[in-house]
């Protein structure tokens, strides 16, 4: 599909934006102003812009440390990159945790960085907004450590109810940084309160979007909903920091060149979600599809649901020797396709090392694929990072899919020779990017 053309019959289309940490110094503009030129495109012109924390990155040091300095020029930017590609489209913008200065809840550093923000964006840090009949809230978060304080919360249950009573069976779009607790993949922390998470979740018509975990687009366990319930969707990482690849024992890709975005179009009650490579300016996949007043296509119920990946008859794999682990090329294994999930890429492997002549396991671990990739290739070939011992291995590789099924395994044979210990797996700052 050409997402550039806006399907004539949308009621409300809508980008989202999230994560994209753009610095005083620059580090992000490019990604920016392409993701800026790539949604002025759509034709005809997309109805708003819908930032979901982190755009802007209050940091004195490249890769960590502690802000003691609010700077202004990632706002300018951003305004330029507004005036310039989107004058006349409304923006809708939840703070995150990084526009706020980094490792730094002191409350008054953190009280100038919230008037810092109403100042340079010119709008409220909780907004209530109707486009098109549609309603749009965005919630605050309290300081740098992503807290949805008592206010805010207090605050967002009254517009959130005032917008169900108002919008008859249309969904009510409600945007912050942080993900509920338990809902999509990787969302382990408890940002709200019980009584919160559990209002945001109760209703069909609540449609939540979040960013804040940098999972790639292209995961279905970045949408979740609660059987008769809300629907959280996770907004991928859009420029400077690290992609997540949770289950493997890599835990984060390398910084790498990408940037994905989101593409809503609202027709009703009915909601697509495009996947969008902003890089390739292409759509990724097929898109999510909501219906806050019909059939519910990610609720827990599609793991049990969804079939064990499996590889090609006659699939042959091979293996080498290379330096930090052991170099695998074989043919993919492919996922049945879970209904609306667009899940047949497989995620992750699992590699089983046995000695020759032995049946118990030297060492077993997850290893990612390239499904975060615009254009995944039809081949794994990558250096498995592991430290074995020298000898004779026989290994087993199984294909995992995105709701953890395991595929049937096949076997390879290596030969370790120089027993070279694998690198280290660390970002140069842990917490340059906190993982709730």
């Amino acid at each position: 599909m050409d997402f550039t053309q806006r399907s004539q019959k949308a009621d409300l289309s809508f980008a989202i934006l999230s994560d994209l940490h753009m610095t005083h110094r620059g580090e992000g503009l490019q990604k920016l102003s392409q993701y800026m030129a790539l949604f002025s495109k759509v034709t005809p012109q997309i109805d708003a812009h819908v930032f979901a924390g982190d755009i802007v990155y209050q940091i004195d040091l490249s890769g960590g440390g502690t802000c003691e300095t609010l700077y202004h020029e990632p706002y300018d930017y951003l305004n330029a990159a507004i005036a310039r590609y989107a004058p006349d489209t409304p923006v809708l913008y939840a703070i995150g945790n990084h526009e706020y200065p980094q490792h730094n809840p002191d409350p008054v550093i953190t009280k100038a960085a919230r008037a810092l923000w109403e100042e340079k964006m010119g709008m409220p840090l909780r907004l209530h907004r109707e486009i098109n009949g549609y309603h749009f809230i965005t919630v605050d978060i309290a300081d740098y450590r992503c807290a949805v304080g008592e206010e805010a919360e207090k605050w967002a249950m009254k517009e959130i109810r005032r917008a169900l009573a108002a919008s008859e069976d249309k969904p009510v779009f409600v945007v912050y940084h942080p993900p509920v607790q338990n809902t999509v993949e990787g969302s382990r922390g408890a940002c709200h309160s019980q009584k919160f998470a559990k209002f945001l979740l109760s209703n069909r018509r609540i449609f939540n979007i979040c960013g804040h975990l940098h999972d790639p687009a292209q995961s279905p366990c970045a949408i979740w909903q609660r059987r008769n319930g809300a629907t959280m969707l996770h907004a991928p990482m859009s420029a400077v920091g690290y992609v997540n690849v949770r289950r493997s024992r890599a835990g984060q890709l390398p910084k790498l060149d990408s940037s994905q975005a989101l593409y809503c179009e609202v027709f009703g009650s009915r909601i697509l979600v495009h996947k969008i490579d902003i890089l390739e300016g292409k759509e990724l996949g097929e898109p999510w599809e909501i219906d806050v007043q019909g059939e519910q296509y990610y609720t827990d119920s599609r793991i049990r649901a969804s079939r064990a990946p499996a590889f090609p008859v006659g699939t042959k794999i091979k293996a080498k020797e290379a330096p930090g682990g052991v170099a695998f090329t074989f043919p993919k294994a492919y996922t049945p396709v879970t209904p609306h999930n667009d899940d047949a890429e497989v995620p992750y492997y699992r590699f089983t090392f046995f000695r020759k002549g032995e049946d118990t396991p030297v060492e077993t671990l997850v290893w990612h694929a390239d499904f975060y990739a615009a254009d995944p290739a039809a081949t794994f070939a990558d250096t498995v990072k592991v430290s074995l011992p020298v000898g004779e291995y026989r290994v087993k590789v199984q294909p995992i899919s995105y709701f953890g099924k395991v595929g049937r395994g096949i076997f390879a044979h290596v030969t370790v020779k120089a027993c070279e210990p694998a690198p280290a797996l660390r970002l140069e700052d842990p917490d340059l990017f906190p993982i709730l």
